[in-house]
């Protein structure tokens, strides 16, 4: 069902209503009388007339069946009353009171899941619980009681989307100071009916919104976001997300305080980046990130810098500040530098950043050829002028005709907080007084208009799994090679062997050095019980090893298979490939390096699948421990072709296997050196019991 008649309605009831225009049911009424909207219906039984207006004693006494009804009555009376509203065939309503899950208590919990069951019966569009309402400032409408929204406010095409009251009207106004203009301000509230992706897949087909700025604290529906996110990116519309519960502290916050389960991080950016979601690293970011995208008008192209300054300190402050938050300065070529030296009076630095020296105090008639030589190179998206106070002033005619003659974005920054932002914003020209806010803003917009991952050539794989019996919760690690194998995961080949006769046989004919592992899939991690013996170099120590972990399983009262032996390869880098459900978003990918590099040093790259080799090897680039692949100190390159190869076999194969399988590992896979391939030395395959 449309959400026009909750966002754009043509009548509103507001049952509840109050006489004071500072109460929750009259705050509506106030802000809907001053904007001017037409078809106002106060409901109160116990008032004739709702600031000014005639007031009716229940809903049915509305002379007309309205679009919007705002129920600002208290938890206990607002199921009752939504269903005397959709018995009139009222489309949509607004339901303000708390006291439903966000509680984290039985009853709150029991009365939100009775409201989901009534959407869910009746089709009715339900805005809340527990919400502020909205504002719509294209059309005028106001369906808030929060007082930051005022009818009069210049409309804008940014929509501000958040699951917190006050973080709404928080961000509202720090954006506002920012120069962002709104069309559309929601609060979401619980979600019971119409969550999160909803609202978002209607902004993005709102001609009058370009963009689209949200605090987010929990989604319900991964796909579903993807789908509205992949919307806003066909169209050019900018998504930007603050996602609060990064930390463990923030998670729990975000529980106690909406009923929402913080999903993990890793899973969030692992999707915002999928997505092509701008993700502010702070409420201010968000704000900055609207306001750039405002200003830019698709300008910025990414974030490499052009950064001139009237000091060498500054130049090196912005530069460190981009590096860090995931900018550039790139070195000019060599033309440019020379350039820039026959402008710039005496000594200076010009390689990027450009120290314009003090010699500007005496003349500036130079600003405008070195501003034109800094911008030239393709690779640069944005230029940066450190300018403050009265140097910006005496420079603002170079500064406003560079702006005029070029496609890309000319930035200032005013350390000194003097200049005219509005003035700037008229000819295209960003502002900011702080050095780290506009290296974070920069440079988050700038990977965001590099735009997102594509995803959309994956051709899934028509190998099925071998059968499972239903029941078992885990293949062996012979099982999981045996299937990834199908799928063109390269892995050791190895003997199970069930009594010692069979494990000197099989010794002999793999060779030595070799390895022993128990086969059970009742243990996933045998190195913590003993159960893995390496380096064997005969049949006599083979054969013991064998009896030791036969042994020692049967102790443990597990199901055996067997023991594998499997020869001990020499060489290679350990890697960790492995696939996870995650709640929200589905299937994801983690990669690391193997041993403390992922345990200790927390070293792994997350994506959502499919992934291909492509994404494969750019996941592993982007490791901190990658140079133990590329010809560390003199060691041999590893095949990191390869590797990428088997790690989107295995994401194949994950795909392949559907709702029946619970979580697929590779650890350690052994990555050989150059021209000698990848192999899987181990394999983890959880699988989910009720699944067919």
């Amino acid at each position: 069902m449309s959400l026009t008649p909750l966002l754009k309605p043509r009548s509103i009831a507001i049952i509840g209503a109050s006489d004071n225009k500072t109460r929750i049911g009259g705050v509506p009424v106030d802000l809907l009388k001053r904007a001017g909207f037409a078809k106002i219906y106060p409901v109160n039984p116990k008032n004739e007339t709702i600031q000014g207006m005639r007031a009716y004693k229940d809903i049915e006494s509305v002379p007309e069946v309205v679009d919007l009804a705002i129920i600002a009555v208290s938890a206990e009376a607002t199921l009752p009353m939504l269903e005397r509203c959709h018995a009139l065939g009222i489309p949509a309503a607004m339901a303000y009171a708390s006291g439903y899950a966000e509680t984290n208590e039985d009853d709150g919990t029991k009365r939100q899941e009775e409201l989901i069951a009534f959407t869910t019966r009746t089709g009715m569009r339900v805005a809340g619980p527990n919400c502020m309402g909205n504002a719509n400032f294209t059309d005028a409408i106001f369906t808030t009681f929060g007082q930051s929204f005022q009818p009069g406010e210049v409309a804008g095409n940014t929509a501000l989307l958040t699951q917190s009251g006050n973080m709404c009207a928080t961000v509202f106004r720090m954006a506002r100071r920012a120069g962002v203009m709104f069309s559309h301000v929601i609060n979401t509230g619980n979600e019971a009916s119409v969550d999160f992706s909803d609202y978002l897949d209607y902004l993005a087909g709102d001609d009058g919104t370009h963009a689209a700025v949200c605090y987010i604290e929990e989604l319900r529906n991964g796909p579903k976001f993807l789908a509205a996110a992949a919307r806003f990116r066909a169209a050019g519309k900018l998504l930007a997300v603050y996602k609060v519960g990064a930390s463990e502290k923030g998670a729990e916050a975000t529980r106690s305080h909406t009923a929402a389960l913080a999903g993990d991080s890793a899973a969030y950016d692992a999707a915002f980046a999928r997505a092509g979601v701008a993700r502010a690293g702070s409420l201010a970011e968000l704000a900055d990130l609207a306001y750039l995208h405002g200003l830019g008008k698709g300008k910025i192209r990414g974030n490499n810098c052009a950064v001139l300054s009237i000091s060498g300190a500054a130049g090196a402050i912005l530069a460190d500040a981009l590096a860090l938050a995931g900018g550039d300065t790139p070195t000019f070529p060599q033309d440019v530098q020379d350039g820039l030296t026959a402008q710039i009076p005496g000594h200076s630095m010009v390689s990027n950043p450009v120290d314009l020296t003090g010699n500007i105090v005496n003349s500036n008639d130079f600003l405008f050829e070195c501003m034109k030589l800094a911008l030239q190179p393709d690779d640069i998206d944005v230029l940066l002028l450190y300018l403050p106070g009265a140097f910006l002033t005496g420079a603002l005619e170079q500064v406003e005709k560079t702006a005029a003659s070029t496609s890309k974005t000319l930035i200032v920054i005013d350390t000194f907080a003097m200049a005219d932002q509005a003035h700037l914003a008229a000819q295209g020209i960003g502002y900011f007084e702080d050095f780290d806010r506009a290296a974070r803003a920069i440079s988050a917009y700038g990977a965001w208009a590099k735009g997102g991952e594509d995803a959309s050539a994956f051709t899934p794989s028509t190998i099925q799994w071998p059968a499972i019996e239903a029941g078992r919760k885990a293949l062996s690690e012979t099982e999981g090679k045996d299937a990834l194998a199908l799928f063109g995961v390269p892995v050791v080949h190895d003997a199970l062997v069930q009594t010692a006769d069979e494990a000197r046989k099989a010794a002999e004919a793999v060779g030595y050095p070799l390895v022993a592992k128990l086969v059970s899939p009742d243990v996933a991690h045998k190195t913590e019980h003993g159960l893995i013996r390496l380096s064997i170099k005969d049949a006599d120590a083979a054969v013991d090893a064998f009896e030791a972990m036969m042994a020692k399983a049967k102790s443990m009262n597990v199901h055996i298979e067997g023991v594998t032996f499997e020869p001990m390869l020499q060489g290679g880098v350990e890697i960790l490939a492995g696939v996870t459900r995650d709640p929200v978003f589905g299937w994801m990918l983690t990669v690391g390096m193997g041993g403390v590099w992922t345990e200790l040093m927390k070293d792994a790259c997350h994506s959502l699948l499919p992934v291909d080799a492509t994404r494969a090897e750019a996941m592993l680039r982007s490791l901190k421990g990658f140079a133990l692949l590329d010809d560390y100190r003199g060691a041999p390159k590893a095949d990191v072709a390869a590797a990428a190869n088997a790690i989107a076999a295995l994401c194949t194969a994950v795909l392949a296997g559907g709702e029946r399988l619970r979580e697929v590992e590779v650890n350690p896979l052994l990555v050989m050196p150059q021209g000698n391939g990848a192999v899987a030395v181990d394999a983890l395959v959880l699988l989910n019991e009720a699944a067919a």
